[in-house]
C-alpha cells in the first residue's frame, strides 16, 4: 500500500496532538513503557490505513483512544496465553492457579485435585501441551497444530494419545470421587 503525503498529514499531526498521552495510557495498562510505544506505532501504522472519517462528527481521538486500548488488550491477552502455555512446557503446573469455582475440579478433594495436576504434568511435552490447549485453552486443532509447529493430524493424535494416558491413569479418581 502507497501512503501518499496528503494522507499523512492528518495522522502527523494526530501523532503530534495524542501521541503521549496515548502512549501513557497504554503504558499504564501494560505497566511496560517499551511496549507502549509499540502499541502506540502500531496504532499510527492502522490510522494510516485505516483513517475514520475527520468530519465534524468524529471525534478522532476517541477514536484513537478505542484502536490502543483494544491493542494493549491484544497484549495483556497474547502475555496470558503465553504464560499459560510456557507453564505448561515448564513441566510444573502452577498450584496457585485454581480452576473457576464452578468446574468440574470444585467437586473434587484436594487429593484428587493433586494427582490430576501430577498426571497431567506426567505427560509427554507435546501431550501435556496439546492436551492443555485443547482442554483448558479450549484452541481447535489448528490453532494447536500452528503453537505447536505441527500438523493438524498431529495435534489431534497428542490429544488423543495424552487424554487416553489421563484416562487410564486416573481412572480411579473418577470412580473414587464422583460415583457413589
Amino acid at each position: 500500500m502507497t501512503v501518499t503525503t496528503a494522507s499523512r498529514v492528518p495522522v502527523d499531526a494526530w501523532s503530534a496532538d495524542y501521541g503521549p498521552e496515548l502512549e501513557r495510557h497504554v503504558a499504564r495498562m501494560l505497566g511496560n513503557a517499551e511496549e507502549a510505544q509499540d502499541v502506540v506505532q502500531e496504532l499510527w501504522i492502522t490510522a494510516l490505513r485505516v483513517q475514520p472519517d475527520s468530519g465534524d462528527g468524529s471525534n478522532i481521538r476517541a477514536w484513537l483512544y478505542r484502536v490502543a486500548t483494544r491493542r494493549a488488550l491484544d497484549v495483556i491477552s497474547a502475555r496470558k496465553r503465553h504464560s499459560g502455555l510456557l507453564d505448561a512446557r515448564s513441566g510444573e503446573l502452577v498450584p496457585d492457579r485454581l480452576p473457576a469455582p464452578d468446574s468440574a475440579f470444585g467437586a473434587l478433594s484436594q487429593e484428587a485435585v493433586d494427582r490430576i495436576r501430577r498426571g497431567v504434568g506426567a505427560l509427554p511435552c507435546k501431550q501435556r501441551n496439546a492436551v492443555w490447549l485443547r482442554w483448558i485453552e479450549g484452541k481447535d486443532y489448528d490453532t494447536i497444530a500452528k503453537r505447536l509447529g505441527s500438523t493438524p493430524e498431529t495435534a489431534r493424535a497428542n490429544v488423543y494419545q495424552g487424554m487416553k494416558k489421563l484416562r487410564r491413569e486416573l481412572a480411579g479418581v473418577w470412580n473414587e470421587e464422583v460415583v457413589l
